[in-house]
């Protein structure tokens, strides 16, 4: 693939709004759609979850920004020249290949989070909204990174405004913030130690899952403040949802904790339409991470548009779907925390001062 240009970039290359937005849908599935990760990561911890949902904002902020000036610098066209230059070519193939296999593991967690959304509102066997997930989201990644990044920008300002919108309305006919903060906490529901472990678990998890878009998004963004905007804003929105859904969460705890998808349990307390328009947003936000996912790990494998990149997007849409048929929260608290750990490592490693010209790796 040609590297383009900062001509060609300034020219036609995302702009602030448009890598937010990216930044947003990539993370949104992964991060806080069911509700399930706030509750694990967050929610657990009691009044402790709203300290770390602070910390969280601000990792995301400042990291964001940092792997979008990082693709920038190195002209990344995937994630492998992000990791070569954080970890050195010795330890860079292990370290991608744990990437590459946690990118088909977290699209087949939103497959298996479609199923379980299917099955407890509609009663599908699992089987068939793993079907719909995986099937969607392999018809999009089909279409290559502009695909995916229009299918970013589209759904995931719709899905943040969705989100803020039912959550506010299940907390201002709920049990509310009053019954958000009445929550002490079970440690047992937690995914990690204490409550900021368990927010730079979170936020280091997550991150990993936007690498493969954002280096690409880095390299291709308009100029360099459209970058850092990008990085800012995208941060500041993930924040603000995941803060609203723990809150909502917490305010139907304990109750909510007992099914897979908790913001259905919170969203069936209210007028019977809410369910259902909630299920179709949790199967959108879902969907924007399955379609960001299996691109990182098509675009890792093969370049794109090519025979091999199509087959690589079939061969991992059909790994996603086997995959999607685990229980969702058993892999959520096994596979997350995980990832968590590799991040953090890399994170580190990304705070190194931004590589010169003679660093430019490229795409082997």
């Amino acid at each position: 693939m040609r590297r383009r240009s900062a001509t060609d970039r300034a020219a036609g290359g995302p702009g602030t709004w448009a890598i937010a937005t990216a930044y947003v849908g990539t993370v949104v599935g992964a991060g806080f759609a069911s509700g399930q990760e706030t509750l694990q990561f967050f929610t657990a911890y009691g009044r402790a979850g709203l300290l770390g949902l602070a910390l969280a904002l601000l990792l995301f902020a400042g990291f964001g920004m940092r792997v979008l000036l990082l693709g920038r610098a190195l002209g990344a066209v995937s994630h492998r020249p992000l990791i070569r230059w954080a970890v050195g070519p010795r330890l860079s193939p292990l370290v991608d290949g744990l990437l590459v296999f946690f990118l088909l593991g977290t699209a087949a967690t939103m497959v298996s989070g479609a199923s379980a959304a299917m099955l407890e509102q509609y009663g599908w066997a699992r089987i068939w909204g793993a079907v719909l997930m995986s099937g969607a989201s392999t018809a999009t990644v089909l279409l290559g990174l502009r695909g995916v990044v229009n299918a970013l920008a589209f759904f995931a300002p719709l899905l943040i405004a969705s989100v803020l919108a039912i959550a506010g309305y299940s907390l201002a006919t709920g049990p509310g913030i009053a019954g958000a903060m009445a929550w002490r906490g079970a440690p047992e529901l937690a995914a990690a130690g204490p409550w900021w472990v368990g927010a730079v678990l979170y936020v280091a998890y997550n991150l990993v899952l936007s690498i493969p878009i954002l280096a690409p998004l880095g390299a291709a963004a308009r100029d360099r403040d459209s970058a850092i905007g990008g990085g800012l804003l995208g941060g500041a929105l993930l924040g603000l949802g995941a803060g609203a859904i723990h809150l909502t969460v917490a305010s139907f705890m304990p109750g909510a904790g007992a099914l897979d998808i908790p913001m259905l349990y919170a969203a069936r307390s209210l007028p019977a339409w809410i369910p259902l328009v909630y299920s179709v947003l949790l199967l959108g936000e879902v969907y924007t991470t399955a379609v960001a996912m299996l691109f990182g790990f098509a675009a890792r494998v093969a370049e794109t548009g090519g025979r091999r990149y199509h087959a690589a997007v079939l061969g991992g849409g059909a790994a996603a779907l086997v995959g999607g048929l685990f229980p969702f929260a058993q892999v959520i608290g096994t596979l997350y925390p995980v990832m968590g750990i590799l991040g953090i490592v890399l994170l580190l490693l990304f705070l190194r001062p931004l590589p010169g010209p003679a660093d430019r790796l490229g795409r082997p």
